[in-house]
């Protein structure tokens, strides 16, 4: 009877725990929802911004420029969300104990890697490919004014080398990434440590 009332007991305790676990899940998840919105929000509305800013100057180059930019941000964001899920800690614990600088950072960033993900590929991903649709509309549109070109074959033409170089540019950073994670995580680290001081 006593064992039958401990395993009873223990089945009790269990499921009181995953209980309080998907809790915490479920209040972390719409938390993290909540905070990517609002950062999304912000972050589209200045770029788009600095965007229209630089669209409305009619330099054509300036916009192949922004446009060129968008697409290697975009596919170095995509490259440090890749290398962060696939990073193991073991490495950067050694670092970590021998005080190498931004070490714990890169274990931050590793431990946290499912938002360090969500925001690199998600968020950068999709702000970016949102202005550079805008600014290809424009620079179609002054490019086709200033050759007299068709505006409809050339807004083509720009959106499908615009796709193809992000597809391709991402497709291989992804193969770089998870073979050279370590290195890339200690970058974003050094990056983010220029910024802010490591504890």
């Amino acid at each position: 009877m006593d064992d039958d009332k401990k395993q009873a007991d223990k089945r009790i305790k269990k499921s009181e725990t995953s209980k309080k676990n998907s809790k915490k899940k479920k209040s972390f998840f719409y938390s993290w929802t909540f905070k990517v919105i609002i950062v999304s929000f912000f972050l589209t509305a200045f770029f788009t911004l600095l965007s229209e800013m630089t669209v409305s100057m009619n330099n054509i180059a300036l916009i192949a420029v922004i446009i060129l930019f968008i697409i290697a941000v975009g596919i170095i964001f995509d490259v440090v969300g890749v290398a962060v899920t696939s990073c193991e800690l073991g490495p950067l614990t050694a670092m970590a104990s021998r005080k190498v600088k931004a070490a714990k950072t890169a274990i931050m960033l590793v431990n946290n890697a499912e938002k360090v993900a969500n925001f690199c590929g998600d968020v950068i991903g999709d702000i970016f490919g949102i202005i550079s649709g805008a600014c290809i509309v424009a620079l179609a549109a002054k490019a086709a004014t200033g050759i007299g070109a068709d505006e409809r074959i050339l807004m083509i033409i720009l959106s499908s080398v615009t796709a193809a170089a992000t597809i391709g540019g991402k497709s291989y950073g992804k193969g770089v990434a998870i073979k050279r994670s370590k290195d890339f995580v200690m970058l974003a680290a050094k990056v983010i440590c220029f910024f802010k001081k490591e504890k």
